[in-house]
């Protein structure tokens, strides 16, 4: 590769020496080997919240932690401060890391956030879907119902995920979608503290076809009509199982 000209070398340089940041798309500083591990310790820790392998309520210590990973301290440290920011831990000075429950009413603001943000990310789905989409939907769709068929729950799950993930994509609104993406993440937990029914699976799965074939078909009030449908649905069963 051909060598850039002095003058933008010197300009890199000044830039660096004066802290600015590189122009979008100019070179960027790799990772920090810290950096990098307080990433992975947040990912690690995070997916055993979610996925229950941390349970709710229950009390933790960053050397415990530590030694579950295999990740040192201050890694494990910023990590979990990260996840403080979320709401998903508590740390509680002399006693440890708390793993926070979420009560029903908790369950319940998170489903009125998602009705109030959800809806219109699949109006922007249909609005803005492509044929690739399209595709990995009707995909992911179809591994669902061979999930249900075979009684594999934790593949569901998974499937389920990716299916609004991948809508979320449809809509091709980056800033919409880290929300979206933090909200799904903390809605995954309702998956697992609940126990669903194949019915249940059934239901969310026939709710989810509605919700494709209204994108599909670039229908963006049906789109935003079944979003509404298969999240007070959801809402329904959640506080049917709850009383």
């Amino acid at each position: 590769m051909a060598r850039r000209p002095s003058n933008a070398s010197q300009a890199r340089s000044t830039s660096r020496r004066s802290g600015s940041d590189p122009k979008p798309g100019g070179h960027r500083p790799a990772k920090t080997p810290g950096e990098s591990l307080t990433h992975r310790a947040y990912a690690e820790i995070k997916q055993r919240i979610l996925t229950l392998g941390f349970r709710p309520g229950q009390f933790l210590n960053e050397s415990t932690i530590c030694q579950l990973l295999d990740i040192g301290r201050t890694p494990v440290h910023e990590a979990l401060h990260m996840l403080k920011l979320e709401g998903l831990v508590e740390i509680i000075p002399r006693k440890g890391i708390m793993i926070r429950p979420d009560s029903l009413n908790d369950v319940i603001a998170l489903l009125e956030a998602r009705m109030i943000i959800e809806p219109s990310c699949m109006g922007l789905a249909a609005e803005r879907a492509q044929a690739h989409h399209l595709a990995q939907l009707d995909d992911l769709l179809r591994q669902s119902r061979l999930a249900i068929e075979s009684g594999d729950f934790p593949h569901f799950m998974s499937l389920d995920t990716q299916f609004h993930d991948e809508l979320v994509n449809a809509a091709g609104n980056s800033m919409l979608a880290d929300v979206m993406r933090l909200l799904h993440q903390r809605a995954s937990r309702i998956w697992h503290l609940k126990v669903w029914s194949v019915d249940d699976l059934k239901l969310t799965r026939q709710e989810h076809e509605a919700i494709f074939e209204a994108v599909k078909r670039g229908d963006r009030e049906a789109a935003i009509s079944t979003a509404q449908i298969h999240l007070t649905s959801l809402k329904r069963r959640i506080l049917r199982g709850a009383s």
